[in-house]
């Protein structure tokens, strides 16, 4: 069984970290549309809109927040969300 890929996570407020990590996935509310970011994940910048965000750590529940909107950073596979 080959191993999954992993994307580095970050989920920040101004003031503090919401969530630091490790994860198969995560899916957010864009301003144009849903999105979900896998690892290798191709450089990105994105708005986002009201809505849930979904974590998916590898075998554990989905890990779900509301956000009232933030900002989307993607490089060298570590995915950004400040809220």
């Amino acid at each position: 069984m080959s191993e999954q890929k992993l994307l580095k996570l970050t989920v920040s407020k101004v003031d503090a970290p919401v969530f630091d990590g490790d994860v198969l996935s995560v899916h957010v509310p864009g301003a144009e549309g849903e999105m979900e970011v896998l690892a290798d994940h191709e450089a990105l910048i994105s708005p986002l809109k009201s809505g849930v965000l979904t974590i998916n750590k590898a075998g554990e529940e989905k890990v779900k927040m509301e956000i009232e909107g933030g900002i989307l950073e993607i490089s060298n596979n570590h995915a950004t969300v400040l809220i």
